[in-house]
């Protein structure tokens, strides 16, 4: 990074814990398993409706069991914290509630958890998704004003905050939103004082190259993006300057409609090399 490094490198003791989140030389390997509406939405899409929560948990266990051993860290949501933290990777948990509130023909993220009380539960960091649309002044200044609330909550309670702005369609919108509108996000969020940001492919590698610029930040694996397309995107942006990647649904997903069996020997052989492949790549020891 070039830019801002008095605002995003390790710049508090709070920064500095989200080195239990990365490996030795400071890449992020992330599992993404914080999923809570958006997995039941994912089992229903392989076939499997009216999933509970025990189930989830089942699932969710059998994942971190194979997966978190590879993983510099991982994305937890708290009801899952007993059954699946691992031992040797930090813990990162998320702030917002699902869902968002309608306002203005836009959206506003709505918290479910304080930093207080993750902190209680012995969270190294703290995930802070935000719906964000740069063009959208009526949302957009309400949810800088979360993120400056948030930030100034972690670095009471000494903890690092990963900060996520998801793109979305405006009120009306029929095409989906540019990828442009990824730097624009970057640049308006980057000086804030999250101390990393987690963002989806922004188009190109001059782009992955602007936001790098501005801020570390994280590459995030979305529930639309297969297999290799994630793999070759991470090679462009952590050869742009990304410091990792953040990944749920593109490394487990294809074992939500096995049964139980299948679904351990379907983490151990598949999903599993997947995760070591995005490491290598995120370590810059291969390409896609």
């Amino acid at each position: 990074m070039t830019g801002h490094e008095d605002v995003l490198s390790f710049p508090s003791p709070s920064g500095e814990r989200l080195r239990a989140a990365a490996s030795w030389d400071g890449v992020y390997c992330l599992l993404a398993l914080d999923h809570r509406d958006a997995m039941r939405n994912a089992f229903a899409r392989a076939g499997l409706d009216g999933v509970d929560e025990e189930k989830m948990l089942q699932v969710k266990g059998r994942i971190a069991d194979t997966l978190t051993s590879r993983a510099s860290g991982i994305l937890l949501d708290p009801a899952a914290l007993e059954r699946c933290r691992p031992k040797d990777a930090g813990v990162l948990m998320p702030l917002e509630a699902q869902g968002y509130e309608p306002f203005a023909g836009g959206r506003l993220t709505r918290l479910e958890h304080t930093v207080a009380e993750l902190a209680e539960l012995g969270a190294d960091g703290c995930k802070l998704l935000i719906y964000y649309r740069y063009d959208h002044r009526e949302t957009a200044w309400r949810q800088r004003e979360l993120v400056h609330r948030a930030v100034a909550d972690c670095r009471q309670h000494r903890l690092p905050l990963v900060l996520e702005p998801l793109l979305y369609r405006l009120e009306g919108e029929t095409s989906h939103p540019h990828p442009d509108l990824i730097v624009g996000a970057a640049r308006d969020l980057a000086g804030i004082g999250a101390d990393l940001l987690k963002l989806p492919f922004p188009g190109r590698r001059e782009a992955c190259e602007q936001v790098s610029e501005l801020a570390d930040w994280v590459l995030l694996g979305g529930s639309d993006t297969d297999r290799d397309t994630f793999a070759e995107q991470l090679v462009i942006a952590t050869s742009a300057g990304a410091c990792g990647f953040i990944a749920g649904r593109p490394i487990w997903g294809g074992a939500l409609g096995l049964d139980e069996a299948e679904q351990a020997k379907w983490l151990a052989e598949d999903a599993l090399p997947y995760f070591d492949r995005l490491t290598d790549i995120a370590h810059g020891r291969t390409i896609a």
